[in-house]
Formats: structure tokens, C-alpha cells, sequence
């Protein structure tokens, strides 16, 4: 039987020593909780003086077939010129409250009308026009009205209904989707006769009816080596290797380095243990299906990368509503899909149960109108605001919400379509345009 008056006495000694060493402890806390606003404030403030911009991207009339390729070099571009934008370096973020901004590629249906937009920062929108004309040099590009201006600022539920969700991947982050690459092979060489991934999106967007808005964004930040870093463990493991123990940081070295010599002192030498050899790798075992991921997944981690946030959402007029709306397009994200390599799920929706749903034969839980109309509200909002997913849902979700996407698998998911897409309501621009004549006088 467990002396609880050890326990007692053992808590009463911890009180009495913090409260006798109080000038210690509590400068510390007293000083991150007031830095913690302070930086709060700053971000605040930082926020609030971006200027965002909309710009939409009109795909060209002669485009037979448009190569994903291209959309590729445009975000390799992006990611290039990321490191001059504001919020991207530790001290920026430490000592001046700024936080990394992020870039958002839309597909945007409303009644069945589809636009491609780009919403990014006003000082941005020259290195987004240049990377865009350098890729697509007969696409128009104008800045356009915020289209989430078409509906209320605040969810209306007595109107409009709303469904949405955010998707992550199905396994680790590392493993790649299907990429337009594989798309292209089996449409074969005839440029009207290839296969373009996102069709089917466009061809869902196309058939909406009027009142209904369908929407799609991909939130997009480019990130350093640390996500290769962590690709790296997953490639070790296809190839058996053991998994190497992480490095403890140098700040915490310096902090037990006491407590490790004091043990050092007090405990006896262990001889030392033979290390073990590690086998050597043989690509020859691997069978064929196991060297394809092998190379996929080195593929992926060989090119440059974003950190994403993927999220649907639509909402109609409650007499127009149609709920299978958003089923059609995260059934046409399986498109993407291998069984040894990625695809996506929905990881938070506006759906909900409420608790205790195991009890009633309906499987409607206690709260579920309440808790689903919450959700609505939530996703409407972070919409809106093109909030990353992991900041959308604090208490549910975190990084893992975020998926880690290279140029490669955003130009799948993100690209203009040639005249191979047949969606009707896709507009396209109408007239060829060109550069005045150098010689023409201006006065």
C-alpha cells in the first residue's frame, strides 16, 4: 500500500524551496509571458499592414496542350526568389514579430464559371507576373476583385449551407502522389489525346448551377532542407538500414553536462559493446515494385519543396445545395492515388457526429447541430482568410495537417489547362496581344 504522507511531505519540500527561491523562477516567467505578448502584438501589427492582391491568370487561346511542366518552372521560381520575402529569416521572426508569408493558388468555381487565382503580397506581384509570362507568355494576367466577396462576410446559415475540408496525406510525408508525368505517358504523343490531371475538377466546377460556388486553394510556403532531413529517415528504412539516433541540441549538452559527470563519477565503467555490423544494402533484393518507390521517393525529395495546405470548400443558397459536391472532388484527388505511394484523405471537414453517437440508433450524437455549425463557421472563416490548415482547427490539429509537396506534385495539382480540357465554362483569353513597336514614338 502506496504511504501517502511520503507524498505529501515530498510536495510540501517542493512548495517551500519554490517559494523560497521565488527571485529565481519567477523573473524567467514573468519575462516569457511578456515577451510572448509583445510578439503577439508585433504579429498583430504585421498582419495588419500586408497588402494582399488578387491576381487572375487567363489561359491562353492557341494552347493545344499545356505540359504541367511549365507550371513547374514557375513554382521552382517561386521558391527561388522566397528568400527575400518578408518573415523568412529566424531574427525577423525572433526579434520583429513577422511571421512567413504564404502564397495562395486558387481553382475557383462560381456557377459553374471556372478562374485560376494567385493571391499574394502587392510587392510580390511583379516576381508572380514575370514567372507566370515567362511560362505562359500568351495567358493574360489582371488584378480581380476577392471573389469570397460574392458571399457574406460572416456565414449565413439561414441562406446558405457549406461544406468543406482540409486534406492531408494518407502516408508519410516523404512518398509522392502520381504526377503529371505518368499522366502524359498514357495519353501518348497527340497533344489533344493527353491526359491533363485536374479535367475532372474542371469538369465537375463546370457543371454547377447558378448560386453555387465551389472552391479550391492551394496555401503554399516554400521551406528549407530539414523536410529532405526527414524524407531521408523514410529512404533508410526502404532500404533496411537502422535508424540513427537523433543528436541531442548543444544547449542541452551544456545544461546536463554536470549531471553527466556527476554519473560519470558515481557509476562503474561498462566495457564497451561490440558494435554491431550493419549489412549492406543490395538494390538486387529490393523486387521491382520496391525499387519504383524507392525511386519515387528519392525523386521527390530531390526537388525543391513547399510546405501546403490543401482545403475545399462550397456553399450555395440552401434551395440549390447540393452536398455531394465536395465528395466528387476529393474522389477525384484518387486519382493521384497508389497503394505503396500517396494520395490524400479529408482530415477536418464540417461534419460531425457529437458525443456519444454509439448510444443512438441514428448515429447522431448529443451537441452534433451545434458542433457541425460550428465547424461550418470555422472553415467558412479560415477560408476566407486563407489561413493555413494547422491554425484553422488550434485544438484538433497541428504540422501534421500540413503536407510537403515538391514542384513536381504542385504542377499536378495546380496548372493552366491546354485546349485537350474541354470544360465549357473554363474562359480562356480572346485575342492575341503584343508588345508595342521599340520605335514607337511616345510624344
Amino acid at each position: 500500500m502506496v504511504d501517502i504522507s511520503v507524498i505529501l511531505s515530498a510536495l510540501e519540500r517542493g512548495f517551500s524551496l519554490a517559494f523560497e527561491f521565488w527571485w529565481a523562477w519567477l523573473p524567467i516567467i514573468l519575462g516569457m509571458a511578456a515577451y510572448q505578448l509583445w510578439f503577439d502584438y508585433q504579429r498583430m501589427k504585421f498582419l495588419a499592414g500586408l497588402r494582399w492582391v488578387i491576381v487572375e491568370v487567363i489561359p491562353p487561346p492557341e494552347m493545344l496542350y499545356s505540359s504541367p511542366m511549365a507550371a513547374e518552372n514557375l513554382f521552382a521560381g517561386l521558391h527561388a526568389s522566397y528568400a527575400g520575402f518578408p518573415g523568412t529569416t529566424w531574427k525577423s521572426q525572433f526579434f520583429q514579430g513577422k511571421v512567413p508569408v504564404a502564397f495562395s493558388f486558387e481553382i475557383v468555381s462560381s456557377g459553374g464559371e471556372t478562374h485560376f487565382f494567385i493571391r499574394c503580397l502587392e510587392d510580390q506581384r511583379n516576381v508572380i507576373e514575370a514567372l507566370i509570362f515567362a511560362q505562359y507568355p500568351q495567358a493574360e494576367i489582371k488584378i480581380a476583385e476577392d471573389y469570397v466577396k460574392l458571399l457574406p462576410d460572416k456565414f449565413d446559415p439561414v441562406q446558405y449551407d457549406v461544406s468543406g475540408a482540409e486534406l492531408e496525406f494518407t502516408k508519410e510525408q516523404a512518398y509522392p502522389i502520381k504526377s503529371w508525368k505518368e499522366f502524359e505517358e498514357a495519353g501518348g504523343k497527340d497533344e489533344y489525346a493527353r491526359l491533363d490531371p485536374i479535367a475532372p475538377l474542371l469538369e465537375i466546377m463546370s457543371a454547377l448551377q447558378a448560386g453555387e460556388y465551389l472552391w479550391l486553394q492551394y496555401i503554399i510556403r516554400a521551406t528549407g532542407g530539414d523536410w529532405f532531413k526527414e524524407g531521408q529517415k523514410e529512404v533508410d528504412k526502404i532500404m533496411g538500414k537502422a535508424e540513427k539516433p537523433s543528436e541531442t541540441p548543444l544547449v542541452l549538452k551544456l545544461i546536463g553536462l554536470p549531471f553527466t559527470l556527476l554519473e560519470s563519477l558515481f557509476t562503474e565503467a561498462k566495457p564497451e559493446e561490440k558494435k554491431k555490423e550493419e549489412k549492406e544494402f543490395n538494390l538486387q533484393k529490393l523486387t521491382s515494385t520496391q525499387k519504383d518507390v524507392l525511386e519515387k521517393v528519392e525523386n521527390k525529395l530531390a526537388k525543391l519543396g513547399f510546405k501546403a495546405g490543401i482545403r475545399l470548400l462550397y456553399t450555395a443558397r440552401s434551395d440549390a445545395f447540393n452536398g455531394s459536391r465536395i465528395a466528387s472532388v476529393t474522389a477525384m484527388f484518387k486519382q493521384l492515388y497508389y497503394n505503396n505511394l500517396n494520395s490524400f484523405k479529408p482530415k477536418n471537414t464540417t461534419r460531425d457526429k457529437g458525443f456519444l453517437k454509439w448510444i443512438f440508433p441514428s448515429d447522431k450524437g448529443i451537441l452534433a447541430d451545434a458542433r457541425i455549425l460550428k465547424k461550418k463557421n470555422r472553415m467558412y472563416e479560415a477560408y476566407r482568410k486563407r489561413e493555413f490548415p494547422n491554425t484553422a482547427f488550434p485544438k484538433d490539429t497541428g504540422d501534421e495537417l500540413l503536407v510537403f509537396l515538391n514542384t513536381e506534385e504542385l504542377a499536378t495539382l495546380w496548372h493552366l489547362p491546354g485546349l485537350n480540357v474541354k470544360a465549357p465554362m473554363l474562359p480562356r483569353v480572346q485575342s492575341k496581344k503584343g508588345q508595342p513597336p521599340a520605335t514607337l514614338p511616345t510624344r
